[in-house]
C-alpha cells in the first residue's frame, strides 16, 4: 500500500481563506434578505419555473389541474409572507409571475420571474463557495484519517530477522535441492535393475517419510518381489523400474519367449500394479519440500531425503544441497529465513524499508504531517458551521 501524498498545508490554508473571506462577504450581502440564506426563495422561484415550462394544456381538465397547481403555489407564498420567511418586496414579484401565469401570461410571469435572477446568481454563487469550502475542508480531514492510518499500519510492521536477499537465497535453495533430488530419483527409475529398485522404493514408503508412495489398497507387490528374488529370473530382474512398466504391453509369446511363463510375469504385474503406477505418477510422489512447512517436519523429512538419496546414488551436489539445508534447520538459519520470507511476501517493499531502518522515519514524517494538519484545520470553522463564520 503507498503511502498517501503529502497535502501542501500553505496552499489549504491560502485557499480556504480566500473561500471563507468571498463566503462572509457574500452572507453580509444577502443576510439582510430573508429566505435567500435558507434557500425559501430559491424553493419558490424553482416550483414557478417548472409550472411556466409545464404549463402545455390542452384541454378544460388539464387548466382545471393548472390552475390548483397556481393556487397550491400562492398559497404556500402567503403563508412563508405570514410568517416573514421571504422579504416583501420577493413576495410581491413571485406573486406577480404567480398572477400572470393564472391568466395564461407565460411571457409577462416568466419577466416577472427572471427578476430575481441576479439574487438567485448571488445565491448560487454562495453555495458553490460553501461547496468548495466544504470539500476542501473535508479533504483535509481525510487526509489527516489516512495519514494516521498509514502510520498506524507501518508501525505494526516487524522487522524481518534476515535480508530479503537472504531470504530470497532461501527459497532458491529449496528450489535446487527440489530439482537435484527430482532428477536423482528419476534417475533411479530409468537406470538401476529392478531387483535393487523396488525393494528400496518399498521400504522407502513404509513410513519414512520420504514421500513415496506406499502400496495402496487393492495392490500386492509381494508376488513381483518374489520374482525378483527368484535366481532364474534374470531378465526380469535385470529390467529397469520403466523396464518393468513395458511388458503389459508385450504379447504372451514375447514375454514367454524372453522371461518364461507369461501367465506368472502377468499376476505379479497386475498385483502391484496401482502401486507401479502411483510411483510412476508425479501427482501421487511427494518428495518435494516446501520452505514453508514446519521446521520441525522439515528436519525429519530432510534427514530422510538425504539418507534416501544416497541409497539411490545421487550426486554428491544433491546431497551436499539437502546437508547445507539440514544445517541450517539445526542451527536456526532456516527458521529466521522462512519468517523473513513470510514477512517479505506479507507486506512487500514495507518489509524491507523496516529492515533498511527507513520505515521509522516515514511513520514519524506521516505523524508530524497529521498534526500539522489538524492544527492547521482548527484556524478555519466546519462546513456545518459556515453561519456564524467571521473573516479570518
Amino acid at each position: 500500500m503507498p503511502p498517501p501524498e503529502a497535502l501542501d498545508i500553505p496552499a489549504f490554508e491560502a485557499e480556504a481563506a480566500k473561500l471563507l473571506d468571498a463566503i462572509v462577504d457574500l452572507r453580509d450581502e444577502l443576510k439582510g434578505l430573508p429566505g435567500v440564506l435558507g434557500g425559501d426563495l430559491d424553493r419558490f422561484r424553482d416550483r414557478i419555473d417548472r409550472l411556466i415550462r409545464e404549463s402545455e394544456v390542452e384541454n378544460w381538465r388539464q387548466v382545471r389541474i393548472f390552475v390548483r397547481d397556481v393556487d397550491t403555489i400562492a398559497a404556500d407564498l402567503s403563508k412563508a409572507a405570514s410568517e416573514k420567511r421571504l422579504a416583501p418586496k420577493h413576495v410581491l414579484i413571485l406573486d406577480l409571475a404567480l398572477r400572470k401565469a393564472r391568466k395564461r401570461d407565460f411571457y409577462g410571469a416568466r419577466k416577472a420571474w427572471r427578476k430575481l435572477d441576479r439574487l438567485a446568481e448571488r445565491s448560487t454563487e454562495l453555495r458553490s463557495l460553501e461547496v468548495r469550502y466544504r470539500e476542501l475542508y473535508r479533504g483535509v480531514e481525510v487526509r489527516i484519517r489516512a495519514a494516521k492510518a498509514e502510520a498506524e499500519r507501518l508501525n505494526k510492521v516487524p522487522k524481518p530477522p534476515a535480508s530479503a536477499a537472504d531470504a530470497a537465497a532461501l527459497i532458491a535453495a529449496v528450489d535446487e535441492f527440489n530439482g537435484a533430488s527430482e532428477a536423482a530419483y528419476m534417475d533411479f527409475l530409468s537406470r538401476v535393475r529392478a531387483e535393487v529398485a523396488l525393494p528400496t522404493l518399498l521400504e522407502a514408503s513404509q513410513g519414512t517419510g520420504v514421500g513415496v508412495p506406499a502400496p495402496p489398497s487393492g495392490s500386492d507387490p509381494e508376488p513381483i518381489l518374489g520374482l525378483l528374488s527368484d535366481p532364474a529370473q534374470t531378465a526380469f530382474r535385470e529390467r529397469s523400474f520403466y523396464g518393468l512398466l513395458e511388458l503389459p504391453g508385450y504379447s504372451d509369446a514375447k514375454l514367454t519367449h524372453l522371461m518364461g511363463d507369461a501367465r506368472t510375469i502377468r499376476r505379479a504385474l497386475d498385483a502391484a500394479w496401482p502401486w507401479l503406477k502411483a510411483i510412476r505418477d508425479e501427482e501421487r510422489r511427494c518428495l518435494r519440500i516446501q520452505w514453508t512447512e514446519d521446521p520441525s517436519v522439515l528436519r525429519r523429512r530432510l534427514s530422510a531425503l538425504v539418507t534416501f538419496l544416497g541409497r539411490l546414488g545421487a550426486s554428491d551436489d544433491a546431497i551436499e544441497k539437502g546437508r547445507n539445508l539440514l544445517e541450517s534447520l539445526e542451527s536456526g538459519r532456516f527458521e529466521d529465513l522462512q519468517r523473513a520470507s513470510r514477512l517479505y511476501a506479507n507486506f512487500g517493499q514495507d518489509a524491507e524499508r523496516k529492515w533498511r531502518g527507513e520505515l521509522e522515519g516515514s511513520v514519524a514524517t506521516l505523524v508530524k504531517e497529521a498534526s500539522l494538519l489538524a492544527a492547521s484545520l482548527k484556524r478555519f470553522p466546519e462546513p456545518d458551521r459556515l453561519d456564524v463564520a467571521t473573516r479570518r
